[in-house]
């Protein structure tokens, strides 16, 4: 297979006002413009969501009998031609898929390519909804396929037409399971496969027929061993039509050991290995999703400088680079889905299990990769039978594909411990947001607990846990929901300690390593952002939080001074904290000598440093590190270091409920089902004041289904005399505690 990049010198238009399945017969000749991939269409002065159509011609490529176009994503929903003969539609914005030349095009002398996108909500199509922008574009690689009438399927899901998946046994030996997807033109086909460890030394031969599988063993195996010691092999595969060779392929893979276990966490080869993790969406700021594999390496290098070892690649399939980037890293690596709103709509369930498909097929051969998550908080709005059943099946089917690694899920706070949902993958993980959105920061420790009380075989973790920062914005006093970055990082070394002494946790993920893009947020200043990163969209700016993390995780000596960017201070005297991995600091106030104090959890706090008048230089001095930072005092507080009519103090609204909604995250409300509330000794009371008849009714027939949230059912039987707002109000002063 020879491969040709098609990347450069195409033609663009937008198409508003037409839709992907009733597709214009002409197009204006005067509207396009040119470009070249990765590109998106998106731009924030302009979030279209609609029709486009990219079109390019080459001339046909003689050398070879059979084409195909490789498109490595087209968000999100692609009809693609060639010389006006259809070669094929794709739905889903994250995976590769290819598909054949038209053999109607096959013979002319040039191809023009036209591949029309939809990027609009469809509810057929993952996602459907979700708290990040679905761009829309040909924002990764599109290449030209050429081979012979015999070759490796390229077509098959988007892979290179062979399938490897390792493992290793108890007693050390490596497993090589290699499974071809081969398209034969004629008799006599063979694939000879050959096994290469890191210094290209041929370890292992076989050969098969184009479609048995083949299993190889290795006795005890270089492993994969996490960061520091990420080992390869790489499998060849040449693919043979009598005695020549047509085909070729090669994978790089790994042997590595993952286990899970709801009392002991998760290791790695044997030997325990928590996850100290972040999770990563892949857009940053001046080309959102159109990152280049340069930037995307640079995103991991920040990863790396920090410390982690694990990253969660949220909430979709991610580009080959970003695997890679895992693999070398030594990252253990969560892949998903973008199932984010599960409905009852078959057709979506279809696309979600194709996606699901594409993925793990995709991605199977690399050792980086520990579980496929099949959903995000899909029981954000309700918890529903239909969704345990559908769960189910893509459990199974990740069980099927690839029965080595684990399913997994990742639900909101509200989902309670006994849940069906927390019976059905393999390991659970919980996106959690107490001391932001509701309750305080210390009360991780005490909810973890619950619910390990409650479920002490689930293997558990946290998928999601941060607060918003915006740079411009600074506190003395943090609290919760001024944006500051002193919060952030206060919040940060307040919550970590409790999940770190839960050693029963397999894991956490930071949300989110970066900040990252969402048109439906406005909030803390900033417009169109999710501001939870540690290091700022365009990558330039590593927060106050960043720090505290690098001490915690990083071994490459360092310090920091923390409020760096809190310049003008209105107090005689202020606090200054460092973050460092060293032992004790010592701090220069205008060059001299101010204290030296101990580091714990990361941190060094020298209280009550006196500012003097105008500029105050503060060095701060960790054996051979060293870090400064000028405070400027004034006469009165800085007004641009605060929002305008500011409410810190408050939980922050969650993104995802409406302005009239109801609900008060870790407290009871009418949108509570009836079961949950009949069931609660303090909310019953309240329901008994206010419908003392309804209650009646629905404890002594078995009429009302008592799974419905209670607003559902006081809209089905109303009364006009009730104050549901007073309703509400009370249940809302009792806490969910449940966990």
């Amino acid at each position: 297979m020879r491969m040709q990049s098609l990347n450069d010198n195409w033609k663009f238009m937008k198409l508003p006002g037409q839709a992907i399945d009733a597709l214009p017969s002409a197009l204006p000749e005067d509207a396009w413009e040119t470009v070249s991939l990765p590109h998106t269409w998106f731009r924030e002065e302009d979030p279209y969501q609609g029709l486009a159509v990219y079109e390019k011609t080459i001339d046909r490529c003689p050398d070879g009998r059979k084409a195909f176009l490789s498109f490595d994503a087209a968000d999100q929903q692609a009809r693609i031609y060639v010389n006006g003969h259809p070669a094929g539609r794709h739905a889903g914005g994250y995976a590769r898929f290819r598909l054949a030349v038209p053999e109607a095009a096959m013979k002319d002398p040039a191809w023009t390519i036209r591949v029309f996108l939809e990027n609009r909500t469809n509810e057929d199509i993952a996602p459907s909804f979700g708290d990040f922008t679905v761009f829309g574009g040909l924002y990764r690689n599109v290449d030209l396929l050429l081979c012979e009438e015999t070759h490796f399927d390229y077509e098959y899901y988007g892979t290179d037409g062979l399938i490897v998946r390792t493992d290793v046994r108890e007693d050390g030996q490596g497993v090589l399971t290699l499974e071809p997807h081969a398209v034969c033109a004629g008799a006599h086909c063979r694939i000879d496969y050959q096994l290469k460890n890191e210094q290209g030394e041929t370890v292992r031969t076989a050969h098969g027929a184009p479609d048995e599988t083949v299993t190889l063993t290795v006795a005890h195996p270089l492993l994969w061993d996490g960061v520091g010691n990420a080992h390869f092999y790489t499998v060849t595969a040449s693919l043979y039509a009598g005695e020549t060779a047509v085909d070729h392929t090669e994978i790089r893979t790994g042997f590595r050991r993952v286990e899970i276990d709801g009392q002991k966490g998760l290791t790695l080869n044997g030997r325990a290995c928590p996850l100290r993790g972040v999770a990563r969406h892949q857009d940053r700021a001046g080309v959102y999703c159109a990152a280049s594999a340069q930037q995307i390496r640079e995103d991991f290098a920040i990863i790396r400088e920090m410390g982690a070892n694990a990253v969660r690649l949220s909430h979709y399939q991610h580009p080959q680079t970003a695997y890679d980037c895992c693999d070398e890293a030594g990252l253990l690596a969560w892949a998903e889905i973008p199932m984010l709103k599960m409905t009852e709509s078959p057709a979506l369930m279809e696309n979600t299990v194709q996606q699901l498909t594409e993925l793990i097929l995709q991605n199977i051969h690399h050792p980086a990769i520990f579980c496929w998550g099949i959903q995000n908080e899909i029981a954000m709005f309700r918890d529903a039978p239909y969704m345990h059943e559908n769960c189910r099946r893509l459990h199974a089917l990740v069980k099927q594909l690839d029965p080595g690694r684990f399913s997994a899920s990742a639900n909101l706070y509200p989902l309670k411990a006994s849940s069906r949902l927390n019976e059905i993958t393999d390991l659970v993980g919980y996106n959690i947001y107490f001391g932001w959105y509701y309750g305080e920061m210390t009360d991780y420790g005490p909810y973890l607990d619950r619910f390990h009380a409650a479920r002490p075989q689930l293997p558990l973790g946290i998928s999601e846990y941060g607060v918003d920062a915006n740079l411009r914005l600074h506190a003395e006093s943090p609290r919760v929901k001024d944006y500051s970055e002193e919060y952030q990082a206060l919040w940060h070394e307040t919550v970590y300690p409790q999940i770190e002494n839960r050693p029963w946790l397999w894991g956490s993920f930071v949300w989110n390593m970066f900040d990252f893009f969402s048109v439906r947020r406005n909030e803390g200043g900033q417009k169109f952002i999710n501001a939870k990163g540690l290091v700022t969209h365009d990558r330039q700016i590593r927060k106050d939080a960043f720090y505290y993390y690098k001490a915690r995780w990083s071994a490459e000596p360092f310090v920091h001074l923390c409020a760096r960017r809190f310049v003008h201070r209105a107090q005689d005297t202020i606090d200054v904290k460092c973050y460092t991995n060293q032992p004790r600091v010592k701090l220069l106030l205008n060059g001299a000598p101010f204290g030296e104090a101990a580091a714990e959890n990361g941190t060094v706090l020298f209280r009550n440093v006196p500012l003097t008048e105008g500029d105050t230089r503060i060095t701060a001095i960790a054996g051979d590190c060293t870090d400064s930072a000028l405070w400027h005092r004034t006469e009165a507080p800085d007004p641009d270091y605060r929002l305008p009519d500011q409410e810190a103090g408050g939980a922050v609204r969650n993104w995802f409920l409406a302005d009239d909604d109801m609900r008060k995250e870790g407290f009871f409300s009418v949108q509570s089902t009836a079961q949950e509330l009949l069931d609660n000794p303090e909310t019953r009371k309240v329901l008994e004041k206010y419908i003392p008849a309804l209650v009646q009714f629905m404890t002594e027939k078995n009429v009302i289904p008592l799974g419905l949230a209670l607003k559902s059912i006081l809209s089905r039987d109303a009364d006009e005399s009730l104050d549901v707002n007073a309703l509400n109000a009370e249940l809302n002063r009792i806490p969910d505690t449940e966990a």
